[in-house]
């Protein structure tokens, strides 16, 4: 069975609802006393209540229309019944002060019917004002987090895209080095092994023996020599692990204040875009404690596991618990570790603590 559709009356809509049931009962009352007066101020009314529905006017101005029907109730009695209308929109609008006059005709003409259309007018006039400031409140909140997840979007998808620009064009210059290394290295050797062997061969074919058996020697000694050239190079192009590792020791050595710093885990194996995430965090993390704290002590834990890196920085000496501390440089690092799906999260209790989340691809 389908689900039904959720209705979609909103507050305007229904306060128009309500206003035409207001005018049927001030019609069915004023019926008994119907006259020219009465019927010109029914007309009067109403053109009233449209003109100020058709047009967003200050509610001011319906005092003067408030006012014309008790002056008009002062000639007319029976024209007092029409106040309780006025009463409906003015709480609808949230201008209880407005009805002061309309109170106050009440108490002079002393007629229980009044009280009770006041008191309906005035109940339907509120609930509808404190619907219409929540639903407002919650369009405003929706369109809020609709443009903050935009902007989220827009920024994940700039950082996924230099991310990706980075990453191609290492890759050009990592092709680059290594066809330097190899031409470098194993270019020039190769190439005079070649000579060697073709010289070889013409001294092979003119009969020099002794010759060609030393030029063959030179040729061996020239590929061995080449081979070793090759190993030492695929040593150089492979990644240096540890130079992350060993940036991150100089950037503590290096603070202002001592940290107590501590590892775990194989954090040899992790690639350099991760040590990038790394020393970036911790450099921004450096940079807040020297602006918003004066520890007396700081630590710094790496936990690297099979699927995950684990950074926690905390220290002792914030000097405040404001919201200055969460500033631009934090949004900027969260928003890097989000776009590869990673975390940071504060803490601020007893101090301040970092903790940042860095997954790592495929595990190892």
């Amino acid at each position: 069975m389908l689900a039904k559709k959720p209705s979609n009356v909103n507050p305007q809509e229904l306060y128009l609802i309500i206003m035409i049931m207001q005018f049927f009962i001030l019609l069915n009352i004023i019926i008994p006393v119907s006259g020219p007066m009465v019927f010109l101020l029914f007309i009067f009314t109403v053109f009233s209540m449209i003109l100020r529905w058709r047009f967003d006017l200050n509610p001011k101005y319906m005092l003067i229309d408030e006012g014309i029907i008790i002056l008009i109730s002062i000639l007319y009695p029976s024209a007092h019944l029409f106040l309780f209308i006025f009463a409906y929109y003015f709480a609808y609008k949230n201008k209880f002060i407005y009805m002061i006059p309309i109170i106050i005709t009440g108490f002079v003409f002393n007629y229980q019917t009044l009280y009770l259309l006041l008191m309906q007018a005035i109940i339907f006039g509120t609930i509808l004002y404190l619907w219409s400031r929540d639903n407002a409140y919650n369009i405003n909140l929706t369109d809020n987090l609709r443009r903050r997840i935009y902007e989220l979007e827009q920024v994940q998808s700039h950082l996924l895209s230099d991310y990706q620009d980075t990453e191609r064009i290492s890759r050009l210059t990592e092709r680059q080095r290594i066809a330097e290394i190899l031409h470098d290295s194993l270019g020039h050797e190769l190439t005079a092994a070649h000579l060697s062997i073709k010289a070889y061969k013409a001294l092979i074919d003119n009969n020099k023996q002794e010759q060609a058996q030393n030029t063959l020697k030179k040729v061996e000694k020239k590929i061995e020599h080449s081979l070793k050239q090759l190993k030492d190079s695929v040593k150089y192009i492979e990644p240096y692990q540890e130079h992350g590792f060993s940036d991150l020791t100089y950037l503590i050595e290096k603070y202002t204040y001592h940290i107590d710093f501590t590892h775990s885990g194989d954090i040899l194996k992790l690639k350099p875009y991760i040590w990038q995430l790394i020393l970036i965090s911790v450099k921004e993390a450096l940079t807040n404690i020297t602006k918003h704290a004066t520890p007396e002590h700081i630590t710094l834990k790496l936990a690297v596991t099979d699927y995950i890196v684990k950074l926690v920085i905390e220290n002792d000496g914030i000097k405040d618990n404001s919201d200055k501390i969460s500033g631009n440089g934090l949004r900027y690092m969260r928003s890097r570790l989000e776009a590869i799906n990673g975390s940071l999260s504060i803490q601020k209790q007893d101090g301040f603590k970092l903790i940042i989340i860095i997954p790592i691809e495929n595990g190892r």
